[in-house]
């Protein structure tokens, strides 16, 4: 039987290659997308997306992690601020109300043409634009290293190994912001259909707070941490249930897909009064790196 020492769980090494096998195991059943692929994937989800920023749950999102920074001891006044993978600008936004400077980093073509109007509209100068992806952005040509209070990635794909983790850390003076899944992040109503339609559970995503929290605590960094659960429910009638459990599918980019016909049988068989519900259940993390 294997001791806490053989596997070396203390040692980075450990963590880096634990979160490559959980990537290879993850995408066992759907294919890795490739950068452009994964671009073209969130210019379709930009309008969703920009809906939600402006939506009641988005400011609380955005307003949440403001304070919980705060609390950590970051001062807002003169800051400068690195926001990787923006999106459609919720948390860019947010900050260039009450920051010197924000540098957005997105490079879904769509997310930032919402993000750029919005900066017209509300008449914004502190924020720039960089359209890049972070895996591909050459830090020395855009000035980014070292330039930062600051570095913020909330939900980002764009952090998906150390490679990009050091690489966000070589921009910052100050602090590191990460956030994203910590394990749990379900649809009962897709693990259901998964069940029925492959015979097992959905497989598990890989960007988990698991691996990049304990390649840093392994790496000897000082950070504050925060994990808790979010549960939603959310009802609707058969065709928009199809509709979403079709979008929840496509995540995974099946080889086989399933027809609609078989997503319909399934949602009518399990509908009561013309109402189909959806229960979300995730586990949230968010790591503030301090330097």
């Amino acid at each position: 039987m294997k001791t806490l020492a053989d596997l070396q769980v203390e040692k980075p090494e450990f963590w880096e290659k634990a979160w490559e096998e959980a990537k290879k195991e993850a995408f066992s059943r759907r294919k890795r997308k490739s950068l452009q692929e994964s671009i073209a994937h969130w210019n379709k989800k930009a309008a969703r997306f920009s809906k939600n920023v402006g939506g009641e749950r988005g400011k609380k999102r955005v307003e949440r992690v403001f304070i919980w920074l705060q609390k950590q001891g970051v001062n807002f006044d003169g800051l400068s601020v690195l926001d990787i993978g923006a999106g459609p600008g919720a948390f860019a936004l947010g900050f260039a109300e009450r920051v010197r400077e924000v540098v957005a980093l997105e490079p879904a073509g769509a997310m930032v043409a919402y993000l750029e109007e919005q900066i017209a509209r509300k008449k914004i100068d502190n924020v720039r634009i960089i359209q890049d992806t972070w895996e591909e952005v050459n830090l020395e040509k855009q000035n980014l290293k070292k330039q930062f209070d600051l570095v913020f990635a909330s939900m980002s794909p764009g952090i998906n190994n150390w490679e990009t983790i050091n690489k966000a850390l070589q921009c910052t003076r100050k602090y590191c912001f990460i956030s994203g899944f910590a394990g749990r992040r379900q649809n009962n109503a897709l693990a259901e259909l998964w069940q029925s339609l492959y015979g097992e559970k959905p497989p598990a995503w890989s960007i988990s707070m698991l691996y990049y929290l304990n390649l840093l605590y392994t790496k000897g960094f000082a950070m504050n941490v925060e994990i808790w659960e979010e549960n939603r429910q959310h009802e609707s009638k058969p065709e928009e249930a199809v509709s979403i459990l079709k979008e929840e599918l496509k995540r995974y980019d099946l080889e086989e897909f399933p027809s609609d016909e078989q997503i319909r049988f399934f949602v009518e068989d399990r509908m009561e009064n013309g109402i189909f519900r959806h229960e979300y259940q995730s586990r949230m993390g968010q790591v503030l790196v301090k330097l």
